[in-house]
């Protein structure tokens, strides 16, 4: 049994054998949530991660995994220029962030052989372009929308940072400057994305599929994508997805380093 962990910008997510979980490692607490976790867990046969996250976080990940399973080594998964039917035409594919191309194994796995377009909704925001025959054809990175509020609120004294509304609706005009605030944080988050998409599209030609992922994905208003005829797919662990799977090519070719 492996554990998998999927370290993002914001959140750590795990699992193994059924079981998963997710912390903030913004919390202060964050190793220790993880490591009452862990606790609970057998012992795995490898411990496969994933990580767009810092060093600091990195290391503080493997010392959780050595506390609670000290003889374990983590194994990190990397892009790779060719690898789970993914070609990436980068000069420096680790430099391709490897939930983006996880996204992208587990998509490409699921709707084999059609043109697709993935959208991970996190803190930031990507739009990835892939061909039937697994080519990636380029993506874009744009700030999500916790983001776009927080360079709001650090540039404009009297607008102060605040958590967003649910149900408000994008682009609607407010009169209430919180809630204009929020209300133009999520059009321009709509907007852009329905632009990339439409840019994708071009560069793809016919009508890709759409996979959508992230955390964040609840704020896009996917009557907006049926606007320029595309079917939206939502699948919440899609890089979970895709790291078990380098994992398995890994276990096969052992192409990635232990640390």
């Amino acid at each position: 049994m492996k554990l998998l962990l999927d370290i993002g910008n914001t959140r750590i997510k795990w699992r193994m054998a059924g079981r998963e979980g997710r912390v903030a490692h913004t919390q202060d607490d964050w190793g220790a949530q993880l490591n009452r976790a862990w606790h609970e867990l057998a012992a795995p046969t490898a411990v496969c991660a994933g990580s767009v996250a810092g060093e600091r976080i990195n290391q503080a990940v493997v010392d959780g995994v050595r506390h609670v399973w000290p003889k374990q080594d983590v194994i990190w998964l990397r892009s790779q220029a060719s690898c789970c039917g993914i070609r990436i035409q980068y000069a420096n594919p680790e430099r391709f962030g490897v939930d983006r191309f996880a996204a992208l194994v587990a998509a490409r796995a699921e709707f084999t052989d059609r043109s697709l377009i993935v959208v991970d909704a996190g803190t930031a925001i990507t739009v990835d372009a892939l061909d039937d025959a697994g080519l990636h054809h380029g993506g874009l990175i744009m700030p999500g929308l916790r983001l776009l509020n927080a360079s709001l609120t650090s540039g404009a004294a009297q607008l102060q940072e605040n958590a967003v509304p649910a149900g408000i609706s994008a682009c609607l005009p407010q009169h209430e400057t919180q809630l204009a605030m929020s209300a133009g944080g999520r059009c321009m988050l709509q907007g852009g994305v329905i632009h990339a998409l439409e840019q994708a599209m071009r560069v793809l030609g016919g009508t890709p599929e759409v996979v959508l992922t992230g955390g964040d994905y609840a704020w896009l208003d996917l009557s907006e994508f049926e606007s320029v005829q595309l079917k939206v797919y939502r699948r919440e662990a899609l890089v979970l997805d895709g790291l078990e799977r380098m994992s398995q090519d890994e276990m096969l070719h052992g192409c990635c380093p232990r640390q």
